[in-house]
């Protein structure tokens, strides 16, 4: 390929990560409806670290509950995980709320506050474990 059409496809792909999309455009597509962080251990703790999927699902499945009964999938939901710390990466965490471009109204945004919310209570609980 041309040096000039891999910078235009590189551009390209540049503006639709940094718009938040994820996927393709329209009705189809998926957004980063809301992200929120989250502070955990100052100390490396591997047993705590290889716990928080367990925490994030256990978070989404009573928020996909609450809002989409016993079909969450009809609502495009799902959330990503990303270590966020400077020497521990896992010293924090930034959560993202996914769901389809088409879903992402009032209800979504509840649906996200939902999650976090859990979230931040099962953390909290899970913390204070770690520190008795």
């Amino acid at each position: 390929m041309k040096p000039r059409v891999l910078l235009v496809l590189f551009a390209a792909a540049l503006a639709s990560a940094c718009s938040g999309t994820l996927g393709p455009g329209g009705n189809g597509g998926a957004v980063v409806l809301q992200k929120q962080t989250f502070k955990l251990l100052k100390t490396p703790d591997p047993e705590f670290e290889a716990s928080l999927a367990d925490l994030l699902s256990g978070s989404y499945d009573t928020a996909a509950k609450n809002h989409a009964g016993d079909r969450p999938m009809d609502i495009g939901f799902t959330y990503s995980m990303s270590p966020k710390g400077a020497v521990n990466p896992y010293s924090e965490i930034e959560v993202s709320c996914i769901v389809r471009e088409k879903h992402a109204g009032r209800a979504a945004r509840a649906l996200c506050r939902d999650l976090f919310r859990d979230l931040g209570v099962k953390l909290r609980r899970a913390l204070a474990a770690r520190q008795e």
